[in-house]
């Protein structure tokens, strides 16, 4: 009842005041409203900088780029002689030993060639007997002859046609010794054929890949078709990565590499680096740029396996290493204030001390990491404070604005 008597009071009393009173008293409330909020509700004010400390740390330096693990060396097979494959004795993962027979190819055609060859062979043996014993006759005749004329028992002209018997005798067997080489050449050829009807390893290894099936038929001309690919070792195997123009400066022989597989994702490999090939690709990313890269070989140990040719690896390479050092946040060096119009040549980081404007200070910077920079020589030391973006409340208000319907906030 006092309560409700209390707030009848002021009702009243309210209700009595002349209306200028009634707005004077409003405006009043207002003012201590406001005041209240700015002292006691309002946020702190926002400093006009964000800064970052110089510390000191370590700090790697690191190359990353991907490629296939491959066997080191692999080795062709292929067939020289055409003709239908007759038999298949291997498969995929197959091991096999240097001179393992691996598919046989149909030798009619070839046997026909090598027994043509033997034949011609023998003929031309047989030729060759013939003129030498023409050719000793001849040279025998030729010297009977000439005793006979120098004791003027015959004429010039009798000596002569024994003479030209001889000369002719003595070509022949020159020829007959020609054919007897070329038909041995033809009959080694055949021969050779011959023996490539069969396909056999030229290595210890194991089959990679398989190109053919029984039954198909096969033609050697200018290419030879390939049939298995073999791997020698996949105990040792290799990775081929490209690495960018601007990093494989870094990369030396000896470096350790550490790489994953998208087949073990828990686990992390290590490599070693052993060559890095001056061959280079160059691929067109637009009309106007291209991107060169190169290989770099890591070795990889396999002794227990778990590697298969043409598998991916995402490979880390770290090229230097260093220890406490002075460090900026990578931000801190693209930074310049928004009010600053002059343009620098050098690199530099801005510094903001106590009650002082922001300073720019020139610096030389060694590693560039993932989130910080290396700081090799300036005006700076541990400590200082480096100024990385500026608190716009203008612009930090329009980023929390949210988009209008159909567009997008700018």
């Amino acid at each position: 009842m006092k309560k409700e008597n209390l707030f009848k009071r002021i009702y009243k009393a309210l209700k009595t005041l002349s209306w200028w009173k009634k707005l004077l008293l409003l405006a009043a409330v207002l003012l201590a409203a406001y005041f209240v909020k700015a002292h006691f509700f309002s946020a702190p004010k926002m400093p006009p900088f964000r800064t970052a400390k110089i510390q000191r740390g370590d700090i790697a330096d690191i190359v990353e780029a991907s490629g296939p693990i491959n066997p080191v060396n692999t080795t062709t097979v292929g067939a020289l002689v055409s003709g239908e494959i007759l038999q298949i004795l291997v498969d995929y993962n197959t091991p096999v030993k240097k001179g393992d027979l691996m598919a046989v190819i149909d030798p009619t055609q070839v046997q026909a060639d090598y027994n043509q060859a033997v034949a011609s062979l023998s003929s031309a043996k047989e030729n060759l007997a013939a003129a030498k014993i023409a050719y000793d006759l001849s040279k025998l005749n030729r010297a009977r002859y000439q005793e006979l004329y120098a004791k003027e028992y015959v004429s010039k002209s009798n000596l002569e046609e024994y003479e030209l018997a001889y000369v002719n005798a003595k070509s022949a067997l020159n020829s007959a010794e020609s054919s007897v080489i070329q038909a041995q050449a033809r009959m080694d050829s055949a021969k050779k054929d011959l023996d490539n009807t069969k396909i056999v390893s030229p290595i210890d290894g194991m089959v990679l890949s398989k190109s053919v099936s029984e039954g198909q038929s096969l033609t050697s001309g200018f290419s030879t078709p390939e049939l298995f690919v073999l791997a020698q070792d996949l105990t040792k195997m290799q990775i081929e990565a490209k690495v960018s123009e601007a990093d494989v400066v870094k990369i030396k022989e000896g470096q350790t590499a550490d790489f994953t597989l998208d087949g073990y994702p828990d686990e992390k490999f290590q490599g070693t680096v052993r060559q890095v090939r001056t061959n280079y690709s160059s691929s067109s990313s637009s009309a106007s740029s291209s991107n060169t890269t190169y290989t770099v070989v890591i070795d990889v140990d396999n002794e227990n396996g778990k590697f298969m040719p043409g598998m991916t690896a995402t490979i880390t390479i770290r090229t230097q290493d260093k220890q406490d050092v002075l460090l900026v946040p990578n931000e801190a060096l693209r930074f310049s204030p928004a009010s600053n119009t002059e343009k620098y040549t050098t690199t530099g980081l801005w510094l903001l001390e106590p009650k002082k404007e922001p300073r720019r200070v020139d610096v030389t910077i060694g590693i560039i990491g993932e989130d910080k920079t290396e700081i090799t020589s300036g005006d700076v030391k541990e400590g200082d404070r480096v100024i990385v973006r500026e608190n716009n409340t203008a612009a930090a208000t329009a980023a929390m604005t949210p988009p209008r319907p159909g567009g997008r906030r700018r």
